[in-house]
């Protein structure tokens, strides 16, 4: 059983590389989420072959203790496309809340960052991306410096 699904998998891999594609053509609408620590969904759309834009919006709940809710953009510019392999320049700009129930107290910050990364396309309506970026967080709580490695997950339609 295990050597069937194995094989099946493999065969699945490299038949979707095989039939990779490039990106996503201009005017094409998607959802991404990251595989790595869920805390928002994107939607991304494609303005021209160069540039895409996506919307996101978050929220991160712990049981009677906080609630974050994130409202923002990441636009990304796809730099070189090699078929199915495409790299990227990536922003952030949002804004965030974060609800402290116990002490009846709300944080509200703004959100700025840059990155590069990858995206590669299995196909012309599923992809995977990764992205390095460097964030910067200023508001009601202390101001920020931080990193971050998001690897994402696009299906587009």
């Amino acid at each position: 059983m295990i050597k069937t699904t194995g094989l099946l998998i493999i065969t699945t891999l490299c038949t979707l590389t095989l039939n990779a594609q490039s990106i996503p053509e201009t005017g094409n609408v998607g959802i991404r989420a990251n595989i790595t620590g869920q805390t928002s969904i994107e939607v991304p759309y494609m303005l021209n072959e160069s540039l895409s834009i996506a919307p996101f919006i978050g929220l991160n709940a712990t049981q009677d203790q906080t609630t974050n809710f994130v409202l923002g953009v990441r636009p990304r510019y796809y730099i070189n496309s090699e078929n199915s392999f495409a790299t990227y320049a990536t922003g952030t700009l949002g804004i965030s809340n974060t609800s402290i129930n116990n002490a009846n107290t709300s944080i509200t910050d703004f959100n700025i960052g840059v990155g590069y990364g990858a995206e590669y396309f299995f196909s012309e309506n599923f992809s995977v991306s990764g992205d390095a970026n460097l964030n910067s967080r200023v508001g009601d709580s202390a101001n920020n410096l931080s990193t971050a490695l998001r690897i994402s997950a696009s299906f587009y339609f």
